[in-house]
């Protein structure tokens, strides 16, 4: 019996506390870090993207592709040095993604897209760029007139 009372008995219940806390530790020091850098994680002054862009659509002539117009009211950032118009004829059903097949970048709060096919239903939303994208805007749809 004397041979069991010399054993370190609480030595693995010891290595498994310390080995517990350096985890934990290693978790609050990438929480941390996380917290702040946040806002540069976001872009764009925390992901604002101005407004929600309006579409109108025009037809194009007898066989051609039809163009969108889209207007929206800049971010009031002025490190914004672009928008991203995300769009394609899938939507990624998502808020604030901009999972789309096509995105063009432009330098103000409003761009044309050429190019589409007609009596097609098409997705769009925009982002701000400052050196990192925002969010994306909410999402407008539009279905393409026929051609004429």
């Amino acid at each position: 019996m004397s041979d069991l009372t010399n054993q370190p008995v609480f030595l693995p219940w010891t290595r498994a506390i310390a080995t517990t806390r350096m985890p934990l530790c290693l978790t609050a020091f990438i929480a941390g870090l996380l917290l702040t850098t946040m806002s540069f994680l976001t872009g764009c002054g925390g992901g604002e993207t101005g407004s929600d862009p309006t579409v109108k659509v025009n037809p194009g002539s007898a066989g051609a592709t039809a163009t969108a117009s889209l207007d929206w009211n800049p971010v009031p950032d002025p490190s914004i040095s672009a928008y991203f118009v995300h769009y394609g004829r899938q939507s990624p059903h998502q808020p604030g993604s901009c999972a789309y097949e096509h995105s063009v970048s432009v330098n103000s709060p409003s761009a044309t897209l050429t190019d589409l096919d007609p009596d097609t239903h098409y997705y769009f939303a925009v982002s701000a760029y400052n050196g990192l994208e925002s969010a994306c805007s909410n999402e407008v749809s539009t279905v393409t007139p026929p051609s004429v």
